[in-house]
């Protein structure tokens, strides 16, 4: 099984006419851009902004829809940004976040 990497699809509405990003899930999205390769090492999922987030309700319980988050091959997850894309470049090499 392939770490399951979930992120926000952007941008989102939430509220009338205001139209937004993750800054998270952005940063996620650039690691992506530079370090192709991850994409078939990783099963990467763009979810809807609303709630309930059907996959991972599904996958992690109704109290666990906090985005991104990387879910690995043991079950345990990772939430902060850094260190997913820091776990994704040890794992799979390329590009880490800079210090």
């Amino acid at each position: 099984m392939k770490p399951k990497l979930f992120v926000l699809k952007m941008p989102f509405e939430d509220g009338p006419g205001k139209m937004w990003i993750c800054s998270h899930c952005a940063m996620i999205e650039g690691a992506l851009s530079v370090n192709t390769h991850w994409h078939e090492e990783v099963e990467i999922q763009r979810l809807e902004f609303e709630r309930p987030r059907k996959a991972l309700v599904d996958l992690l319980g109704v109290d666990k829809q906090w985005l991104p988050v990387l879910v690995l091959e043991s079950g345990d997850t990772i939430t902060e940004p850094v260190e997913i894309i820091n776990y994704l470049a040890e794992q799979f090499g390329g590009a880490a976040a800079h210090p």
